[in-house]
């Protein structure tokens, strides 16, 4: 049984886990790679849907079902959050 999240799609649940260029490095993809996977996650394979799932602590079902509904309903994706440059020591 899929999980309730409060997202209707994968570019907003993907969006909530954190900062983009950290949340593709944990993905284990390139952040341009994750762009276009926002914009069209009829892209997604089913690894990177694996490992989103995960990342986000959900189910593999959850997680298509995000993608399966933006592929249905397009949306514009949100824009990246804009980080501070990390601390140099």
């Amino acid at each position: 049984m899929p999980k309730k999240l409060p997202f209707d799609n994968i570019a907003e649940f993907i969006h909530s886990l954190g900062e983009r260029g950290k949340t593709a490095k944990a993905l284990d993809i390139n952040p341009r790679t994750l762009t276009t996977r926002l914009e069209n996650p009829a892209t997604f394979t089913l690894a990177e849907l694996q490992r989103v799932a995960e990342y986000g602590h959900t189910d593999l079902i959850t997680v298509t079902m995000l993608a399966d509904h933006q592929i249905k309903n397009p949306i514009e994706p949100p824009a990246p959050a804009l980080g501070r440059p990390a601390r140099q020591h």
